[in-house]
Parts: structure tokens; sequence; C-alpha cells
């Protein structure tokens, strides 16, 4: 059934896509040639649901409320980089690690992602007045996903990456294949568990802005997708692979105030994650979280343009 429900999804997507299909420069101003410098604060949370045996499943999450990104976008190019502080009201540390770079080719989006988070306590259960802590327990994980936005009308940088402004209301729907690699360790009784993941999907995102009084706007989106994960776990002598299929939805909510120079906003996102077997271990299935950013637009110096420049060149000559 819920195959079912996230392919109709994406075919409703599609088959409900009626944008302009023709440039129409009235509809985006870009500052691509302007520094955009942003910060934000969101209260996602890394958790995993852990299986022991055919009885015994709890989650681990991992401590750190909030998480901090700084990021710099400028030209085509464009850098992410996430630290989390400790929450106070847990003894436990998280080390905490989000590097994201995006590179902007006309209407085509490349996002790669390194991604690293090691501490984790569990979630729910306290023994004898003490939260039992998982310091090893670590996750790394490279990811990709490669978008297109079909409507050249329509801004995903404006609301993303606000390194454009969407000036009047418009939608798209964006094809997205996204790929990547995930691993899991612990130590159990001294002995090192891993599991491996292996993952790609294809998903068929649609969101439409509002342009309300100019300079505000609103965005929701939808985004499902299905596709398939390999997986490897390893610990002592057990070896144990799977192919599962997954699927995934997304829904988001975003708004915010934009000018030449400054930005502000908040997104509200909601993301549900499943597959059709269970392996040793899951991402937590359902959560919801929000982000709050305000940046700040102007003008590159000489020296960052001269770089650019030297690139765009090396470029045309290949």
């Amino acid at each position: 059934m819920k195959y079912s429900l996230l392919v109709f999804l994406m075919c409703f997507t599609v088959f409900s896509y009626s944008q302009e299909t023709e440039n129409d420069s009235t509809y985006i101003t870009s500052f691509k040639h302007k520094i955009m410098l942003k910060a934000n604060i969101n209260t996602q949370t890394e958790s995993y649901s852990i299986q022991n045996n055919d009885t015994e499943n709890f989650s681990l999450t991992a401590n750190n409320n909030f998480k901090f990104t700084l990021s710099a976008n400028y030209e085509f190019l464009g850098l992410s980089i996430g630290f989390s502080p400790k929450a106070k009201n847990l003894p436990y540390k998280t080390a905490f690690q989000d590097i994201k770079i995006r590179l902007f080719l006309k209407q085509w989006i490349q996002n790669i992602q390194y991604r690293r988070v090691r501490g984790f306590y569990r979630d729910g259960e306290i023994l004898e007045g003490v939260q039992e802590e998982f310091p090893n327990f670590k996750t790394i994980s490279w990811n990709g996903a490669t978008s297109y936005v079909m409507n050249p009308n329509f801004s995903l940088k404006h609301v993303l990456y606000n390194t454009e402004w969407q000036r009047k209301s418009a939608g798209s729907l964006i094809p997205s294949l996204r790929y990547g690699y995930q691993r899991i360790s612990d130590y159990v009784e001294n002995e090192k568990e891993a599991q491996n993941f292996y993952n790609i999907s294809i998903a068929s995102d649609y969101y439409y802005t509002w342009v309300l009084e100019k300079s505000w706007f609103v965005t929701p989106s939808i985004s499902p997708a299905i596709g398939v994960r390999f997986t490897n776990y390893a610990l002592g002598d057990i070896n144990e692979q799977n192919t599962l299929f997954t699927t995934a939805l997304n829904l988001g909510l975003y708004f915010g105030y934009t000018s030449p120079d400054f930005v502000a906003g908040a997104n509200f996102n909601f993301d549900s994650n499943a597959s059709n077997a269970k392996t040793k271990t899951n991402i937590i299935s359902d959560r919801s979280y929000a982000k709050l950013y305000f940046g700040y637009r102007f003008n590159a110096p000489k020296s960052a343009k001269r770089s650019v420049d030297w690139i765009k060149e090396k470029v045309k000559k290949k």
C-alpha cells in the first residue's frame, strides 16, 4: 500500500505540472555576482532504531538539540559548514560535522555532503536515574543529489540558497536523483559492529512560490521518492547482506523576506522514510524539524572574482 501511495504521488506531481516553460526575465532577479553569507539554526536531530534481537527494539539519539550552519554562495559555487553545541541538560557529548558543497549550473543543481556524528544515548528509558550512553556509536555518510528545475521561471535558488529573488509567483517540477553511502559502527562486547548502506533513489519534487507584497514569499513543497538500498552487516563471523526497496516523503513549508541586501525566514519540514524489511540499524522513520535563517549579500572582493573568473576560463577551454 505504501509503495502504491508513493508512486501515485510521484505521478501526480508530474501530471499536475502545468507551468510556462519559456524564460521570462521579469520572474527572477539574479544575485550570483554577489556573495551570499547566511547563518541558520535548526532542530533536526540524528536518531536511529536499534534491533538487537526479535523482541528488543530501542532508539538512540544524538546529544545535539540544535544545529548551527554557516554558508556562503557565490556565482556557481556554494559551501556550508554545520556544527552543534553540547546540550546542557545531558552529560553526554556528541561530535558533529556536516559539510556541503553546491554547484549551480543554469537549471541544474548539484549537492555533495559529508556528515559525521559520534556519541549517542538511549532515548526514552532511564535506568536507576542514569540514561544509557553509547559513546562509540558513530555514523559517517557521503551523500549526493542531482536536480533539474524544469521551469526556468521558478527559482529553487531563491527558496533554498537565496542567490536569486523570485519576483512573480511560479512553481516547478524538480526531478532529482539521490545517492549516497553511509556507515554505522559501534562496539559490542569489545568487538566492532559495522553496517554499510548504499542508497539510490529518484524523487519527484514540486515547489510553488507565492510572492506577497514583492519582498515576502510562501513556498510549500512535496517530495515523494522511491529507491533501493543495499546493506551489509558485519559482527565477528556474522556477515549479512540485504537488498531493500525504500520509500520517502518530504513535506516542506518555506516562508521569508527577501531584499537586495538582506534575507530572513523559516522552514518547516516533515520526513518519512520506510523500507520493506528490518535491518540491525534503521534510520528513524518519521520526524519533523524547523529552521530559522538570516543572511546578507555584498559585493565580492576582487580576489574572489579573479579566482572564479580563472575557473570559468579553465572550464571553457576544456
